[in-house]
């Protein structure tokens, strides 16, 4: 999968079948290959995949991204005030669907580290 095509300014959604396919290391290559704007527009896309897959009703892939957007605040962007956002979107990602995966990240986030 060729991931830097849905993370062009005016890509699409990732379509519901292959959003499985996108990992935390696509996402730390992104931030690592990006400038400034680009990194925080990495940030948009993944909230508009947010909101398409909660249109989709796609629980388990829209709890799969609540999870990337989590991780990608709390480790590689790291805005102001990220671990309480990284932790507002871990919960998300436990309500959309409870996995192991994601009650570890919830920890992780929660501890601030």
């Amino acid at each position: 999968m060729d991931i830097m095509e849905y993370f062009s300014y005016e890509s699409s959604e990732i379509p519901i079948e292959i959003v499985m396919e996108l990992t935390e290391t696509d996402l730390d290559n992104l931030y690592a290959q990006c400038n400034e704007i680009e990194a925080i527009n990495v940030f948009f896309h993944l909230q508009n995949e947010y909101i398409y897959l909660k249109e989709q009703n796609s629980k388990k892939e829209l709890a799969y991204i609540c999870y990337l957007i989590s991780y990608y605040i709390f480790t590689a962007l790291t805005p102001p005030h990220s671990e309480h956002i990284a932790e507002d979107y871990a919960k998300k990602a436990l309500y959309y669907f409870n996995d192991e995966k994601y009650n570890n990240w919830l920890k992780i986030v929660s501890q601030g580290n």
